[in-house]
């Protein structure tokens, strides 16, 4: 009889935690921002945004422009980068992403993201106001990539970085063909206000293209 007890208050522990875990994914599913702030999924360790903000030079008290922001993954990072003294502007020209990035701030109490409601080649970020900008998985997309460039070299502080984070199909099976090559990368870069200072290649599937304005001849 005892044994019997034993058992079946085991059972009832067990179902008790079970109880537990399942209405604690069921939160973590339903509340987008439970669920966007998790730092342990595929994406962290295929992009490896820690490992991008060191080799880019990202730090506490710096003011990040970020284009094409999307809903905000690499956002969260760059305001952690940046800390409670630094500034990240977050622009798109989708107003239902950024709205999504305003509520996950809002949500979380993060007081150093500021969102920038763009076009198709103006990002309209603060003037002369940006020590490093960050472009993640956007530059791929953009239609008017020069123009656009133009438009954000007077947002830029003397010396300031421009990092174009975007996939390389020569290192995955991109069989819509929808990335740009590396050489097309270069050859935009190369008609625009901006030059090419260095290439890293340490991620799996994506190259970071490191730029500056051109100084004038």
């Amino acid at each position: 009889m005892l044994m019997t007890k034993n058992i079946v208050r085991r059972r009832r522990a067990a179902a008790y935690l079970g109880a537990i875990l399942s209405a604690a994914f069921l939160l973590y599913a339903a509340v987008p921002s439970l669920r966007a702030a998790g730092q342990s999924d595929s994406r962290d360790k295929i992009e490896q945004p820690e490992k991008v903000m060191e080799a880019t030079g990202v730090k506490p008290g710096m003011v990040i422009g970020e284009v094409g922001a999307g809903r905000g993954y690499f956002t969260f990072w760059l305001a952690r980068g940046a800390g409670e003294t630094g500034k990240i502007y977050a622009n798109d020209i989708d107003s239902s992403a950024l709205s999504y990035i305003e509520r996950r701030y809002a949500d979380e109490k993060i007081a150093n993201i500021e969102t920038v409601l763009g076009t198709v080649d103006d990002p309209r970020l603060p003037l002369a106001s940006l020590d490093m900008v960050f472009m993640v998985n956007a530059f791929h997309d953009l239609e008017r990539p020069v123009e656009l460039l133009a438009n954000l070299r007077p947002c830029l502080k003397p010396d300031a970085t421009v990092v174009l984070m975007d996939r390389d199909p020569a290192r995955f099976s991109d069989t819509d063909n929808h990335f740009l090559t590396r050489a097309e990368v270069e050859e935009t870069v190369g008609r625009s206000v901006f030059e090419l200072v260095r290439v890293e290649t340490f991620l799996r599937d994506h190259n970071l293209y490191i730029l500056r304005a051109r100084r004038p001849s």
